[in-house]
């Protein structure tokens, strides 16, 4: 697919990010607390499997930048997924206290889930059969 270039590396780049991410929540779970100022109130088993879960999401993205094209069902997903982060954090933050590690997570991930939205209309539909 022709001028893919900017999906390729926007879906590495966002894959690079939430399996670091993840990865810092599953190895140092209270640390990230700490430095962020969130008051811990679950074990730490309550915060490693949603952070293997975006990992997860991470190995989908780095998938998909492979071949934008091949892999553009997934992108669905993966708007979904910042989606559901997204109003979280906002229903939480209307309504309630946040962290500010949170709001900042927001910020990212908006502009991520609008890549994704932007992305998942450059690529076209594959023909039908």
């Amino acid at each position: 697919m022709k001028g893919s270039g900017w999906i390729k590396a926007l879906f590495m780049f966002v894959g690079a990010v939430e399996f670091a991410v993840g990865g810092l929540f599953i190895f140092f779970p209270m640390q990230v607390y700490a430095w962020s100022g969130m008051a811990r109130s679950v074990p730490p088993e309550y915060i490693q499997f949603p952070a293997l879960l975006i990992m997860v999401f991470g190995l989908m993205m780095f998938n998909i930048a492979s071949d934008p094209a091949k892999n553009r069902n997934l992108i669905f997903y993966c708007i979904l997924f910042k989606a559901a982060l997204c109003s979280v954090v906002v229903y939480n933050w209307a309504f309630g206290e946040i962290s500010s590690l949170w709001k900042i997570f927001l910020g990212f991930d908006l502009a991520y889930l609008i890549g994704f939205i932007l992305a998942l209309r450059a690529i076209p539909h594959p023909p039908s059969r």
